[in-house]
């Protein structure tokens, strides 16, 4: 295997469990939120369904592609950005519903 498709592999691992973390994150703050937060709390849980689908789809594709099929990784590598930018999305939506906005003053 190539080094590409072991860092690409690697990081799909990485995803996986970013993914089931915020799964579980999201179970945990079901039960504590406030009243008014269900249109957000379900807005958390679809992007989060977004990241899993998007996985398990660059994954599926990954899987099918050979160790000497360099022109196959460009367009998983766009994709994984896009899981990544769906993922950073995905903790930033977490962290506010769970600890608040965070304004820092700039003086």
């Amino acid at each position: 295997m190539s080094m590409v498709l072991f860092h690409f592999a690697r990081n799909l691992k990485i995803s996986r469990f970013t993914i089931d973390v915020l799964m579980q994150r999201l179970d945990q703050l079901k039960p504590r939120r406030p009243e008014g937060y269900g249109g957000l709390l379900g807005r958390m849980n679809q992007s989060v369904r977004d990241c899993d689908h998007l996985h398990n789809d660059i994954r599926d594709r990954f899987c099918g592609v050979q160790s000497f099929d360099a022109g196959a990784i460009a367009p998983l590598m766009t994709a994984f950005e896009e899981l990544d930018r769906l993922i950073t999305n995905a903790i930033a939506s977490c962290n506010v519903f769970e600890f608040g906005p965070c304004i820092e003053s700039i003086q």
